[in-house]
């Protein structure tokens, strides 16, 4: 709720503007947040068909495969990373909304193996309803987001909107033998999930104050994680495709996968890590637009619903903001990875096998 002469709310430090009053949430500002927010997937991909496809020999990945980022040649040792990200606060405090944005951002370009390099701003304010305070401590968020990643906010553009939106354009780079891209799964490979699912749905409960603070923390600082693994050089060269798992869900993001690689993805709903409080909040069927438009794009991809209660499909089409990586991985070298990754992502696990194609292109087992 925003009122004139507001306080802006934060678990690190209120911010003071004229008068204390009733803090400002930003979710109550939104009717949609973070990638929940995404137009459906669906709908994005007949939309993208329609568009031109583009044949340049340096132009190594664009959008028909619906990979996370575009990939330019530079030279034989370099690859230039270019992604876009942006959304409405999925969060309250300004600072947290900041980072979560900038670590979303981040995530395409670790997804294609890189080093993100450079951020640009993209940012629209309802100047004179949210307080400068907002502004101010949402780009501090997010600033030290991004240098957590070793990279540098370079400038950006804004405009005065009725609605607040915040996300980042990212350069990275990466060696041509590096590259992971969403096509290159192979059949005998296990599939690894990095974040617990469940953002979508507590954001949704949150925002209806159906879940106190605390309850929302866990989610808050799985989302404002950075996907950086350090993996050393065997173990990079050990994933065979990869991406992250925002908006479209966890089995639509698995789609593209299984489309892009030419497999099926053997997927146990049970192994899927989810948030402290997801299963929980999905049973009381908190739900967002996209779990129905999600489900309606997966729906005739997937085999073995029949066999899952309604809480363990909705975690499967939850739209995540900041989620994990999803990982091929050839199975001899599975544990080393995730022994690797274990100590900054807790909940990692393998949640699938990757199998020959079959009818469907995913098949889900409770």
């Amino acid at each position: 709720m925003v009122r004139g002469n507001g306080m802006v709310g934060s678990r690190r430090r209120g911010v003071r503007c004229g008068i204390v009053d009733t803090p400002i949430r930003l979710t109550k500002t939104v009717s949609k947040g973070g990638c929940a927010a995404k137009i459906a997937a669906g709908t994005l991909r007949a939309l993208l068909e329609t568009l031109p496809t583009h044949a340049h020999p340096d132009l190594l990945v664009g959008h028909d495969l619906f990979d996370d980022a575009a990939v330019w040649r530079v030279n034989d040792d370099t690859l230039m990373i270019q992604t876009i990200d942006f959304f409405t606060p999925v969060v309250d405090d300004p600072r947290d909304f900041g980072a979560v944005a900038a670590a979303n951002a981040l995530s395409d370009v670790y997804a294609m193996g890189g080093t993100p390099t450079t951020a640009l701003s993209v940012l629209a304010f309802p100047v004179g309803i949210l307080p400068d305070e907002v502004l101010a401590e949402m780009m501090a968020g997010a600033a030290d987001a991004i240098a957590a990643a070793g990279a540098f906010l370079v400038g950006g553009h804004s405009i005065e909107d009725d609605t607040l939106k915040l996300g980042f354009s990212v350069t990275g780079f990466v060696h041509p033998d590096r590259l992971w891209r969403n096509s290159g799964a192979r059949a005998g490979d296990v599939l690894v999930l990095t974040k617990p699912i469940g953002t979508g749905t507590l954001a949704g409960a949150r925002k209806n104050d159906e879940i106190d603070e605390a309850s929302m923390a866990p989610a808050i600082e799985s989302m404002k994680q950075l996907n950086r693994l350090d993996l050393p050089s065997d173990l990079h060269a050990a994933v065979h495709a990869a991406t992250d798992v925002t908006g479209f869900g966890l089995l639509g993001h698995a789609l593209h996968l299984a489309r892009g690689s030419n497999v099926t993805i053997d997927l146990r709903a049970d192994d899927v890590p989810l948030l402290p409080g997801a299963r929980e909040t999905l049973e009381r069927g908190i739900l967002t637009k996209a779990h129905t438009s999600t489900t309606h794009y997966v729906d005739e991809h997937v085999a073995g619903r029949g066999g899952l209660d309604a809480a363990a499909w909705w975690s499967l089409v939850d739209p995540q903001t900041s989620g994990g990586l999803l990982l091929c991985v050839d199975p001899a070298r599975a544990d080393d990875l995730l022994a690797h990754v274990r100590e900054a992502f807790p909940h990692v696990a393998v949640v699938a096998d990757v199998v020959a194609a079959g009818a469907h292109p995913i098949v889900v087992r409770s």
